[in-house]
């Protein structure tokens, strides 16, 4: 949005209002004309002190006791531009940690609009009315018709240098000749995603006529094959299904700026770099050891089909008992095998692979989370089922360091004591799992317990990791023999 330019600062001057004269008091009473005076005093004194909201007030009192006055209306109308600007120029940071109640920016401008207008249509004799108009028009990115406004305004006092400045600056700001030979399309709510409210980046157009992001209309489809505004059943497959060529090139032509970092921020939603790290949170694992995992949360649904399409491996981790929060190390593990299944959900195969120590962590699901979480607001319990959805599929993301092993120099004591003391370990493991084999009975028998996996002593790390592992399950499994004993 372009910014009204200093000139137009004369049009936001406080104009006072005439004290009691003896021709006013066949107009009104003079009590009543003082009442007027003192809100229009009141009202200029809070203007210059920039509290424009009382101004508003006070000068709203005085409006409704002397209807129409071309000073009260100009005065309240230079009160709503102030403020409309005050809140379009306030930072994020200030909206999300100090939030205001109250009319929205866009809101105060057609007010200030609105009260320009009538001054112009009673009073349209000097080049006040037509800079506030302007202005008003500026705030709500209507520039063609700012401009006409000045131009109406020169008509009136064509010798008017601040008119002249404020049409000069308005054409270099926002090039308004230009846009009147060659127009262009308006950002509407036409070329928004229903699903994340932001334009669509990579649009394609579902069989019943709705238009989504690729991406959006994925991730939809994790809780259901159905169009997510008429609910008809889709049988498509968002990741392959092509694009609106047309519609995206219309986009991309008119909305270059906005569209390139959409592209932007599409690219940064894949993790595959060794810092960041994706989490499970269910379990500790360990490295060597292999698991399977049956997915059915919406959120590890969409991390699980990222992962899929980037390197296959995400981090798992347990929750610490003491804090009740994610604990501070966990294990990559690789997906050996994913299996796919016709209600949404996947089969997974993972294996350990290495130890990580998390730095910090935060929530995401790669869509625009915070800004639903803004619109639903306290509407909460009445928004649709699969805005509440989106809003739970929010996955753990973190920053990781790998724990760095050091192997003991080969032939050194330090090692060879190391793998004696693995030899050991390694034959009480083995008769440790031949009198747990002949104590549980078959039925509870696995692979766990195959002789043959047990990792060799040369590799003293890796067997130490399965001896720990071992003595788990066996742990386990005594005790639920001793209870149903």
């Amino acid at each position: 949005m372009v910014t009204p330019s200093a000139s137009f600062s004369a049009a936001l001057v406080v104009e006072d209002f005439p004290p009691l004269e003896s021709d006013d008091t066949m107009e009104m009473p003079p009590d009543k004309y003082r009442e007027v005076f003192d809100l229009a005093q009141c009202g200029a004194r809070a203007f210059r002190e920039g509290r424009f909201d009382e101004a508003i007030s006070f000068y709203s009192k005085a409006h409704n006791l002397r209807s129409g006055d071309p000073i009260i209306l100009s005065n309240r109308s230079s009160a709503f531009c102030l403020i409309s600007q005050v809140l379009r120029e306030r930072s994020a940071a200030d909206s999300e940690y100090q939030p205001l109640n109250g009319l929205d920016p866009t809101t105060h401008a057609e007010l200030a609009l609105k009260d320009a207008e009538k001054v112009v249509t009673t009073h349209g004799n000097s080049p006040r009315p037509y800079l506030l108009k302007a202005y008003a028009l500026i705030l709500l990115e209507r520039y063609q018709e700012a401009r006409e406004s000045l131009l109406s305004g020169l008509q009136v006092d064509p010798p008017s240098h601040i008119l002249q400045t404020c049409l000069g600056d308005l054409d270099r700001n926002t090039n308004a000749a230009a846009r009147a030979r060659c127009p262009r399309l308006d950002r509407t709510d036409d070329f928004e995603c229903t699903l994340c409210f932001k334009l669509l980046f990579e649009p394609v157009t579902t069989p019943c006529g709705h238009t989504f992001c690729r991406s959006c209309l994925h991730q939809s489809m994790d809780h259901g094959n159905k169009c997510p505004m008429c609910r008809t059943v889709l049988f498509i497959g968002p990741r392959t299904y092509p694009i609106s060529v047309t519609l995206s090139n219309i986009i991309q032509k008119n909305f270059t700026e906005e569209y390139a970092e959409r592209r932007s921020e599409h690219e940064n939603m894949t993790y595959a770099g060794i810092d960041l790290m994706p989490l499970f949170v269910m379990d500790v694992v360990l490295p060597c050891q292999k698991m399977a995992l049956n997915i059915f949360e919406p959120r590890y649904r969409l991390m699980v089909r990222r992962i899929m399409e980037g390197n296959r491996r995400m981090g798992m981790v347990a929750i610490d008992s003491a804090t009740g929060t994610v604990a501070d190390c966990g294990c990559e593990v690789e997906i050996l095998e994913c299996e796919p299944l016709p209600d949404g959900r996947f089969y997974l195969e993972v294996e350990g692979s290495r130890r990580f120590r998390i730095l910090r962590s935060w929530d995401e699901d790669g869509s625009c989370h915070a800004r639903l979480l803004r619109l639903v607001g306290s509407r909460r319990q009445h928004a649709r089922p699969w805005v509440l959805l989106w809003i739970e599929s929010r996955y753990r993301v973190a920053e990781i360091e790998w724990f760095q092993d050091f192997s003991l120099p080969e032939g050194s004591q330090e090692r060879r004591d190391l793998i004696e003391r693995a030899n050991e370990a390694s034959e009480l493991a083995r008769t440790y799992i031949r009198r747990a084999r002949e104590t549980i009975t078959p039925v509870r028998r696995t692979r766990h317990f195959d002789l043959e996996s047990i990792p060799g002593p040369q590799d003293p790390e890796k067997f130490s990791f399965w001896y720990e592992r071992m003595f788990k399950i066996l742990s386990k499994r005594f005790t639920d023999v001793v209870h149903k004993a």
